[in-house]
This record gives structure tokens, sequence and C-alpha cells, in this order.
């Protein structure tokens, strides 16, 4: 298990909240437009995407092993492999992005921003690491003292992407999230 963190806002949170039925639609809505503007700007086809598969959990499914106070969502790497009988039929790297709701819900509560921005912000930002390291542009075996570097690579590409994206929620995430505040 390889995994990289998105951790902005920093503190410890001593209960577990879930996403309601309507905000896990949000999760949705904003997990097919960060994938819409991650692909665009790294010209991903659908194809490609097969390659890199992924998904998306919220805390209610999690392992324990991929729950964190100290992010808002990691990107954990499985390698799989699929066999039928003893032929192998495909192997590859699973990607799974981990929304930690408790993390989202508490800094949309003291930011007060917007679910749907907040959600799109961090999807984009995860799914900037899944083609990353999906098409080896970068380690997913990062050694600890690479990794803050990588984080700022991540978050340029982010702020590049999230800017043309027309959310007037987004331009305050934006803003928090450059200069010192970055990991």
């Amino acid at each position: 298990m390889r995994t990289t963190n998105l951790a902005l806002w920093q503190g410890m949170i001593s209960h577990q909240e879930y996403f309601t039925r309507g905000q896990l639609r949000i999760v949705h809505r904003s997990r097919d437009r960060a994938a819409k503007m991650v692909s665009e700007y790294y010209q991903v086809a659908p194809r490609e995407w097969l390659k890199m598969p992924y998904e998306v959990r919220t805390l209610r499914s999690l392992d324990s092993s991929e729950v964190t106070d100290e992010a808002l969502a990691q990107t954990v790497c499985y390698a799989f492999k699929r066999q039928a009988g003893s032929v192998v039929v495909k192997e590859g790297d699973l990607f799974r992005i981990c929304l930690q709701d408790h993390r989202i819900l508490g800094a949309m509560r003291d930011l007060q921003l917007g679910l749907g921005s907040l959600l799109t912000y961090v999807l984009t930002h995860e799914l900037i690491h899944v083609v990353r390291f999906g098409q080896q542009l970068q380690s997913v075996d990062l050694p600890k003292e690479l990794r803050s570097r990588e984080e700022r690579t991540v978050e340029r590409t982010t702020q590049a992407i999230l800017a043309k994206a027309g959310d007037p929620g987004m331009g305050r995430i934006l803003r928090d999230t450059c200069g010192d505040s970055l990991p």
C-alpha cells in the first residue's frame, strides 16, 4: 500500500462524521467535474483512464488503515491481479481516493466553504496524483523527504486547472491554499 496525503487544514477530529445521501450526490457530481477538468488538462483519453483505474470511497466504506485525521483525502495505491484459474487475466495498480468525510465537513464548516467547491478542489488534487502516478510522471513510492515537493507541484497544477473552472466558491479556496499554507 502506497499513500499520498492532501494535508491542508491540520488538526485532530475526535469523532467521525459521514456524508449524508444528499452530500454523496455532491461527491459524485464533484468527482465527475474534477475528472473532466483533469482529463482536459492532461488530455487523458477514456482508454488511458482504463490503464489508471481508480475509485473514490467515502469514510463509511474505508478500511481503518485508510482513515486519517490529518488530511482531507488520501490516494492509496493497491496492486491487483485478476486470475481465471491459474491464468493471470489482468494485473496492475488500483488507485483508491479515500475521502475523509469528517475532515471535509469540518473544513467546510470552519472555513464556511461550499461542499461542492471544496470536494471539486480535493478530488481534482487527488486525480492529479492518480494521473501522475498512473502515467509514471512520479513514483508512487516517493521517499518521504521528496513528498512535500511533489505536493507543491500537484498543488500548482490543481490551482492552474481550477483557476479556469468558473466557480465563484473556488476563488476563496485557491486563495487559502496559496503561499505559506502549502504542505
